[in-house]
């Protein structure tokens, strides 16, 4: 404790002394010069101002344009009116070379007077010594004693800068009281004083406060070290209570399964703790043709996809075909992996394959979000969690879709459902609606309400399927079982162009949602055919970009310009902000510079992955956007999940006093990106009117 008290102390004391001998033995000595020489650069660079003003009329007297008297009478006029400083009483004045006075707004009575013997009250011709100073250097400074503005009884020191003007043979001139410099500077110096005592006495209080928080911190480092030791046998406990069958490693270790992946398997625990994933784990034909390379993925540092058909090794020889679900995750700073198994081969091991009615899709799905919520918990990668989340999703829709087939009968026409907004991005989280839409082929004319209805009642199923499996109705009605959401491939043609023309705020909003879509059953060319359509019609009206980009930026990051969030009260009193609202801004910016270069791939991280790639955007901008996207989903989900471990209502209003420090600031650097890309699309495409 005493090197730490050390360690603390020191630096500020250190701190502290060379702050005070920087103010006191260097700033404020140099504080008169400084002070001095700006007064003397500001009164030369207002002669020169004023100088320019008779320049201009002796040029049109040049030109013919004016008389030498009418020219001069001009400039002595304004001369006369120009004034400056706190209540417009500074001036300039004129004389000429004899000298005499030409113009001075508070001495009329010198106007015309030989100013040869005028001398200032300690005796200094100040008039000939302006002359001199001219005709030796054409300007310069003289210092003398003269009446304080247009108070004739007071006489205080002056310093005034003076320019020949050669054409008319005058001099003009302006300066500064002395006397209200010494006062401007005593002031400063007492300003300046007292805000140095201000802050070494904060300063001092704040190095009290560190010593005391030092302490507490260091006994509180040496508790969480003693937590954190045991964190990844706590992450093996909650892995073991899982009822999925699970494997994970962390780098540097073996492999270590729960008990229902041991007795999938056949393994003892510490004979499985010795196994290469590679005796394990068979790639199926169809991944090798994909050319996936699943634990080569994991080694490289790639990105995995979410899913994997493999076989598993059985410890006597068999294999059994399972659905392997990969996450990458994070432990005390070291990267390892966590899979998880569903055996495809026993009909009534509850997974999303094998399930036969809502309540299995509904327990599925509970299943992954606790299995989520406890991957996040335990440093599990965002993306990777909710590319689970997302997979779950898709698996539902396709499981009700057969759902429905068998209950309404083969359906009339080619079709195909269109995912949407975090479903189509493959972005869920733990609080995820359903916004979806249904494409089918173009029908003849007799037959298109027939088609339509039958696709309606689909569509009212899937609603209702996927409200039981936990993703509620979406507020917004964009759902299948809507006739506006029920189109054929001509129909959804047709609403787009709307859309790209009439440039109503409503089309601009569903333009948001809407244009993320992706086709979910793989059904033919129906929704690459829509694609498409859409990357071209984007290009053939102009309009529709710049006026989604000036709504895009109507919304701004929750941060002001002293780089503090701005709150709003939560339900329970404490100060929030919607993470899903910041996030979506990043979002609808990625995805308008996906529309503008025809990125067609919906996923945000791999919309700012291909933008980079293409040079639409910066390599490094591309980098930093993918990072603040990845902070803002981890933040998010984190928020989720332990929300939902608590049994609380799961939301998207995380309150920042929540985090970290180092949380915080990457929120705050999430925000800085997002306003620096709002920056960018300004630049493109203007201020919004």
């Amino acid at each position: 404790m005493k090197s730490l008290a050390l360690r603390t102390v020191l630096p500020a004391l250190l701190a502290i002394i060379l702050f005070s001998g920087v103010v006191f033995l260097y700033l404020l000595p140099s504080l008169d010069r400084v002070v001095m020489d700006q007064k003397r650069l500001m009164i030369r660079e207002l002669t020169e101002s004023a100088w320019n003003v008779m320049a201009r009329f002796a040029a049109e007297e040049e030109a013919g344009g004016l008389t030498r008297r009418q020219a001069q009478a001009q400039a002595v006029a304004q001369v006369r009116n120009l004034h400056y400083g706190q209540q417009s009483k500074d001036y300039f004045f004129v004389i000429d070379l004899v000298p005499r006075m030409v113009v001075h707004p508070y001495r009329p009575d010198l106007e015309g007077q030989d100013l040869n013997s005028f001398g200032d009250p300690e005796g200094k011709r100040l008039f000939v010594e302006m002359v001199r100073v001219v005709q030796r250097d054409g300007a310069g400074y003289v210092d003398y004693m003269w009446q304080w503005k247009d108070d004739s009884t007071r006489i205080v020191p002056k310093l005034s800068y003076v320019k020949g003007f050669q054409p008319w043979g005058w001099i003009i001139g302006t300066g500064v009281y002395t006397e209200d410099v010494d006062a401007e500077i005593a002031a400063l110096k007492s300003n300046l004083q007292t805000a140095v005592l201000v802050i070494l006495a904060v300063v001092a209080l704040l190095m009290v406060v560190l010593l005391r928080a030092s302490f507490q911190a260091e006994r509180g480092r040496l508790r969480a070290a003693a937590a954190l030791r045991g964190s990844e046998e706590k992450y093996r406990s909650l892995v073991e209570s899982a009822g999925e069958a699970i494997l994970m490693s962390m780098a540097g270790e073996g492999l270590y399964a729960n008990r229902s992946m041991l007795h999938l398997l056949g393994y003892e625990r510490d004979e499985f703790a010795g196994l290469d994933p590679a005796d394990l784990i068979r790639p199926t034909d169809e991944e090798t043709d994909r050319g996936r390379r699943f634990w080569q993925d994991v080694t490289d540092g790639i990105e995995p996809p979410s899913r994997y058909e493999v076989e598993l090794v059985h410890k006597d020889g068999d294999t059994m075909r399972v659905t392997l679900t990969l996450s990458r995750i994070v432990v005390q700073g070291r990267t390892g992996f966590m899979a998880v198994a569903a055996r495809l081969s026993q009909p009534r091991e509850l997974n999303i394959h094998s399930a036969e009615n809502l309540d299995d899709l509904e327990a599925v799905s509970r299943r992954t979000r606790d299995l989520a919520a406890l991957m996040m918990k335990q440093g599990a990668d965002a993306v990777e969690t909710s590319r689970m989340l997302s997979a779950n999703a898709d698996g539902v829709v396709r499981k009700a879709v057969e759902f429905i087939v068998a209950e309404l009968g083969p359906p009339p026409a080619r079709f195909d459902f269109m995912l949407m907004g975090s479903l189509g991005r493959s972005e869920v989280t733990l609080l995820a609606d359903q916004d979806h839409a249904l494409i089918f082929e173009d029908v003849p004319d007799e037959d298109f309400e027939y088609v339509q209805q039958y696709f309606l009642r689909m569509g009212a199923r899937l609603s209702d399927l996927l409200a039981g499996s936990g993703y509620a109705y979406c507020k917004g009605r964009i759902m299948a079982s809507e006739p506006d959401c029920c189109l054929s491939l001509s129909g959804w043609r047709a609403t787009f162009d709307r859309w790209l023309t009439g440039l109503e705020p409503d089309d601009l909003l569903r333009a948001k949602f809407f244009f993320d879509f992706r086709g979910e059953l793989d059904e033919g060319t129906l929704v690459p055919a829509l694609q498409e359509h859409l990357t071209t019609a984007v290009q053939r009206h102009p309009r529709f970009l710049p006026l989604l980009a000036h709504s895009v930026l109507a919304y701004e990051p929750p941060l002001n310009t002293f780089g503090r969030f701005v709150l709003e009260d939560g339900e329970d009193g404490r100060s929030v902000l919607d993470i899903k609202g910041v996030q979506a801004q990043l979002v609808d910016l990625t995805r308008l510079r996906a529309l503008q270069h025809g990125v067609t791939v919906t996923s945000t991280l791999d919309r700012l992955r291909e933008l980079g790639r293409a040079g639409h955007i910066k390599d490094k901008t591309s980098s930093e956007a993918r990072l603040a996207f990845r902070t803002l989903l981890n933040l998010r989900l984190r928020h989720q999940s332990r929300r939902r471990t608590a049994k609380l209502t799961v939301d998207n209003l995380l309150a920042p006093v929540d985090l970290d420090d180092v949380e915080r600031e990457a929120l705050k650097s999430a925000f800085v990106q997002i306003k620096a890309l709002q920056d960018g699309l300004q630049l493109d495409f203007g201020a919004p009117s």
